[in-house]
Order: structure tokens, then sequence, then C-alpha cells
């Protein structure tokens, strides 16, 4: 007897459905169940401007939602809405209640979403997380409690809490903060004088060429073919010695200034309807081929290599060359952060295109962390750069511990043990910042900041840090919640567990 398979083709309208039998342990149901979304839409919704006129804004928990999606699987904006839109557990993540296979909303709305939002409205939303994973520690914690003095026998190890006191001043401390700071690298090629000049050149030569097209208009005399020639010269060369890019530089400045004149020329005779018709990213981009051409010009006179508020890219012009002193790499390109890590959850208390002295940030960050909590830390954990007279003075008149070594020569007698052990304790929990550091450029590329403005870079740096709270949250919900599940199915057995949270109260 022969057999033949009796399936056919499915076809996608039987295959839509609602998205509620979806299996309750895939990663993006998890965490569409478990975040704060009502916190997260009243968070989003002050940043709008539409209660009395306008268009209705798309739900919260879609756009923040798929940020989180973009930022965790490291996608483009477009293969962002690809991923949701062939994925059934992103969809019930953003919140919709069947399959569809069309797009949630175009890509180009993330530019909207990175311009609206910033780094305090994640901080926010960061408070929200750690919150409620107060409330399950809090809860585990109890369970252990009761569970404890119903059983005859033990004493299983307590949860690790920060000690809680009262200063003098009747300010209430407890729970510990970490701060440090490092660099966003933006996505910008290697700066070089060269290079710079070069694509002046380049980018003011096809400006022209657009004005006189869009306008019939004759077009002036221009310099790129000289200095396209005189650059190869350069850039070809196996050895490039220091007269062969003086002379380069040279003539690059020289056609350089050359084509800006038959621009500024243009304008000058044609009217400003010319510069007007140029949008606004155009319009940024001469500017910084103007600043730009006078840093050089200035630093050849001079024969140096330094400026201030130098350009390093026309196409990023807010970027900063920021020295940190690194083995591997002595100057990064992009933003400075102020971070700072309480119980595991970063915040970025201050973000900087300009490079300046992070030991001026911990002021800042203390009384950050009294607007978010309501009492000061106990203890500081920061690097020796903080530890500066002026900090220490702070740290003792609020009556805040600093876990560092103390200023002025070490003594001559040999320290105690109890002390060396202190400070090998000190710096292995202030090394929970540079870890934080290591994960949100490795894994969640903050160290490739692929936004091209000023205010949305700030957003997605602020994302990538965001995305790492997240992930934070639901790992240590899981814990809380099986630790629960299992002293109800073990209570004689609370002794070998033992919960990776610390109490905190909010």
């Amino acid at each position: 007897m022969k057999f033949s398979s009796q399936g056919k083709q499915l076809s996608i309208d039987a295959f839509r459905s609602s998205l509620s039998g979806l299996s309750k342990s895939n990663r993006w149901v998890q965490l569409g169940d478990t975040l704060p979304w009502s916190d997260i839409e009243r968070l989003y919704n002050v940043r709008l401007n539409n209660g009395k006129r306008g268009a209705g804004n798309k739900p919260a928990r879609m756009i923040i939602g798929a940020l989180l999606i973009k930022h965790k699987m490291n996608l483009s904006d477009k293969e962002t809405i690809l991923a949701i839109q062939e994925n059934p557990y992103m969809q019930y993540f953003v919140g919709l209640s069947e399959f569809t296979d069309k797009p949630i909303f175009d890509p180009s709305l993330f530019v909207t979403i990175r311009k609206r939002l910033g780094n305090n409205d994640f901080n926010d939303m960061s408070v929200s997380l750690l919150k409620i994973q107060v409330e399950k520690s809090r809860t585990a914690a109890q369970e252990k409690k009761n569970d404890k003095d119903d059983s005859p026998t033990g004493s299983g190890s307590e949860i690790c809490t920060d000690p809680v006191f009262t200063d003098s001043q009747g300010r209430l401390h407890q729970g510990s903060l970490k701060i440090d700071a490092t660099c966003a690298d933006a996505e910008v090629r290697y700066p070089t004088d060269i290079d710079l000049l070069h694509d002046g050149c380049k980018v003011i030569n096809r400006y022209i060429a657009k004005l006189c097209k869009r306008f019939s208009l004759s077009a002036p005399v221009t310099y790129y073919k000289a200095a396209r020639s005189a650059y190869l010269e350069v850039i070809k060369l196996k050895k490039r010695s220091k007269k062969a890019i003086r002379t380069g530089k040279s003539l690059l400045l020289t056609y350089l200034i050359r084509d800006l004149r038959s621009f500024i020329n243009l304008i000058a005779v044609h009217g400003t309807q010319l510069l007007e018709s140029l949008n606004r990213h155009e319009r940024r981009v001469v500017t910084a081929i103007i600043k730009m051409y006078y840093q050089q010009l200035q630093m050849f006179k001079d024969g140096t290599h330094t400026c201030a508020d130098r350009i390093v890219s026309i196409f990023q012009s807010h970027v900063r060359p920021i020295v940190r002193g690194k083995s591997k790499f002595p100057t990064e390109f992009g933003a400075k952060i102020g971070a700072s890590i309480v119980n595991g959850y970063t915040f970025l208390d201050h973000h900087s295109w300009d490079a300046y002295n992070e030991s001026s940030d911990l002021a800042l960050q203390v009384e950050l962390y009294r607007q978010r909590f309501g009492f000061l830390p106990v203890r500081i954990y920061a690097d020796k750069i903080y530890m500066n007279k002026e900090n220490r003075r702070l740290m003792k008149e609020l009556e805040i511990q600093s876990m560092g070594k103390p200023l002025g020569r070490p003594p001559k007698k040999s320290k105690t043990e109890e002390y060396q052990l202190r400070m090998t304790k000190a710096v292995g929990e202030r090394n929970e910042i540079e870890a934080t550091f290591g994960t949100g450029k490795r894994i969640y590329r903050a160290n490739n900041i692929r936004a091209k403005l000023p205010e949305t870079a700030t957003c997605w740096t602020g994302m990538c840090y965001f995305v790492k709270n997240v992930m934070k949250f639901l790992r240590e919900l899981l814990y809380a919640l099986c630790f629960i599940l299992e002293l109800m199915a073990n209570p004689c057995n609370y002794r070998r567990i033992i919960i990776p949270m610390q109490g905190f109260a909010c």
C-alpha cells in the first residue's frame, strides 16, 4: 500500500492567532510580563507634548520594547523592525495582542525617539526596576525569616544588607555608591590632519556643484582635483616623513581656502537663498569645515597638533578627543560619561562631549543618589582621582565613609592585617563598575555609538546601559521567584539556598 503525506501548505492567514498561547519560559515573554510598563508609560508620556493637540503617540511599551530589542540584539533600525515583524515572541513583548506581518512603525521613527529620550529618562526607568527587585527581595527575605523561625535547627546564611544609620544631623544613610568614568566611543574614522583637509575639499566642492545645478548657475573654478592629487601623493607613501606630511598639508590648506572663497562668493553674489536651500545637516557641515580650516591653519603655523575644541570629524563636529591614558588606546573619540552603580544597576549621571576631570562628579552623584532614594550612601567606592581634599572634605561633612587610601605618605609602621583585608575588599567591590563598563562595551556595544547627532548619541549611550539593567532585573527577579518556590516546596532546605541580591530600601 502506498502512503502519501497528508500535510498541506499552511497559509499565513491560517497561522494568525492570539499571542496568549506563547510559552511563558521565553525570555521576551518573561520580560513583557515583569517590566513595570505603567511606570515606563508615565515617564515616557512626560516627554510628549500632545496633551491638547497633535497626533496620538505609539504606546510606550511598543517604543521602549523596540529599543530594548534593538540594543539587546545589536541590530540596525531597519533590522529591528524586520526582526519584530518575523518573531511572535518579540511582538508579544512590544504589546501586540495577535501576530501580524506588518511593521509596527517606520524605522525612521527611531531617530525621533532618540531625540526625545535622554539619560535622565533611562535613569528613572532603572529606579523603577530597582524598586520592584527590592520588593521581590524583601518578600524572599521575609519567607526565609518565617521559615527560619519555624525550623527547629540551623542558622542559615542571612541576606547581606548594608548598615543603616542616622548621622549627627539626622540624615539617613543606607547602601553603597560606586562611581567611575569612561568614554563612549563614537563611530568615526581615526582622524588625521590630511584626511580632514581632504574631506573638507571634497564636501565643499560637492556643495558648490549642487547649488550651481539647482539654480542653473555657471560653476566657478574649483581645486578638488589638485587637492586629491596632493592627498594621494602623501597617503600612498609607505613611510611618510614629516616634510612630506607638512608639504601635503600646506597644499591642502591652500586648495581648501580657495574653494571656501568660491563657495562664499557664490552665496554673496546670488543671494542667501542658496545657503537656505541646503538642509540643516549640510549647513552644519559647512560651519564645521570653516572652523576646522582655521584650526588646522593655526596648528600648521604654530607647528603643534593640539588646539581647543579640536574638530576630529566634519560630519560629527561635536565629537572631541578624550585623552584617557590607556595602554592600548591612549586617546578615544566620543563622549565622556560619569556613571554610578547602586545594587548592580548602572546610572549615567554625567554625559559630556568635552573632556573634564571626573573628580568633580562626586558631589553631583551623591546628590542624585539622595534624590533617587531619599537618603545618603553609607560608603563610596571610587578611584584614586576622586579622593582629593575637596571630595574628602565633602564626605566628612556628610559623614560618608570613604573606601580608599588616605592622603599623604604611608606610615612607617606596617598596616594591620585587618586594614589590609578591608582595603583588599574595597578594591574588589570597586571593580564592579569596571566590569560594568566592560560588559556595556563588549556586549551592548557602548563603545560604538553609531548615532550621528549629539542628542541621539546621548540617548544611544543611555540605552546601552539601560538594556544591561533590564537584563539584570530579569535575572535577579527569576532568582527571587525560584527562591520562593523552593522554600514553598522544601521548607527545610533553606540553608542550601543563597539569595544573590542585597536588601535595599527605596
